[in-house]
């Protein structure tokens, strides 16, 4: 019984020290975006922000992350550890697409860090093939709808 407790105590030890411990959980949300549902989480916390979609392995097509900003300003985005390609929307405060990227994880430290050159509210992270959905000026309404009933 002693060694079964040890062995316990190890496992515990590795689970607390590698990276997926501390992963914050997410709320969810469904979004009808250009005639698809999307089924996304919601990184709405400072926590959230910063996990953001790291150590995934896989994302579904119709899955994502919508990070929420209280008030418009330079958002700006990196892919340290995230393990797959994204396509990132920028939208302003009337939920406008106003830059696209479809950026690949990285590989090596210092990452980039990728935005707009104008202040943005919203960020939205979908499967790297959504890129071709969607243009800058397209409003997604869902995201103004959204936001209202907060």
């Amino acid at each position: 019984m002693l060694r079964l407790s040890k062995f316990s105590f190890i496992l515990l030890l590795i689970f607390a020290a590698s990276p997926l411990a501390a992963l914050e959980s997410f709320p969810r949300a469904s979004f009808m975006l250009k005639d698809k549902l999307y089924e996304l989480e919601i990184a709405d916390t400072q926590a959230r922000k910063s996990q953001g979609l790291m150590f995934r392995k896989a994302l579904a097509s119709n899955a994502g992350m919508l990070f929420y900003f209280n008030e418009s300003g330079g958002l700006y985005i990196w892919m340290k550890n995230t393990l797959i390609p994204l396509t990132v929307l920028w939208l302003d405060d009337h939920a406008r697409v106003i830059h696209i990227e479809r950026l690949q994880p990285c590989k090596a430290d210092p990452c980039p860090s990728y935005g707009p050159d104008q202040p943005a509210r919203y960020v939205i992270e979908l499967h790297a093939d959504e890129w071709k959905r969607f243009e800058p000026g397209d409003v997604l309404p869902a995201i103004q709808r959204w936001q209202a009933a907060r």
